[in-house]
């Protein structure tokens, strides 16, 4: 090789290792999927705030369709938390009305079945008081259906709280990831 080919190609190899860094679009979640073992009986995790600690801020919540290596598919939701890791959290299926925490007032849902998601302790607003996330009620209109809509009903002394309204009592899967702070939430669809 010639000397200012071994340059040409040093150059290339160099350039090749620099190139900028594009933000990527980001997946709701991992979309690894071995079946679906899933619980339709409550699951909670407690978390304690230490004294003078942050709240865990819910900045996001995104919503995905997924097959599943079992041949069912399912529904994801991401609950995006600032800090480095999910608050504690329960998950529920409930037959009780669904009630505003402030007002007590009654919260109509779509689906027949109504999932309880609360985070404790957390907040889904900023130190002024600003909402965080922006949309508090969605419709995720999922290919399949298994999540028809979701409300945040309760943002308030370190306590929040959606409801998801479903198709079905359908079996449902947690789990959590870092980097940012999220739990994810898998509900399957009915075959």
């Amino acid at each position: 090789m010639k000397p200012h080919g071994a340059v040409i190609a040093i150059v290339l190899l160099v350039s090749a290792g620099c190139q900028r860094d594009e933000p990527q679009p980001r997946a709701p979640a991992a979309a690894q999927d071995t079946g679906f073992a899933g619980t339709t009986t409550p699951v909670s995790r407690v978390r304690a705030r230490p004294p003078g600690a942050p709240y865990g801020v819910l900045r996001r919540v995104e919503t995905a369709a997924a097959a599943a290596t079992s041949g069912a598919g399912y529904d994801r939701v991401v609950f995006e938390f600032t800090g480095d890791s999910v608050p504690g959290y329960s998950i529920q299926y409930t037959t009780a009305p669904v009630r505003s925490c402030g007002s007590g007032d009654p919260v109509p849902v779509a689906g027949t079945q109504r999932l309880v998601v609360r985070f404790e302790p957390a907040r889904a607003h900023d130190e002024q008081g600003n909402a965080a996330p922006i949309a508090r009620q969605l419709a995720p209109r999922l290919p399949a259906v298994a999540v028809q809509e979701m409300k945040l009903v309760c943002d308030f002394e370190g306590q929040v709280e959606w409801v998801l309204g479903l198709a079905t009592r359908a079996p449902y899967r947690v789990s959590e990831l870092a980097g940012p702070a999220r739990l994810v939430l898998d509900v399957r669809h009915q075959p």
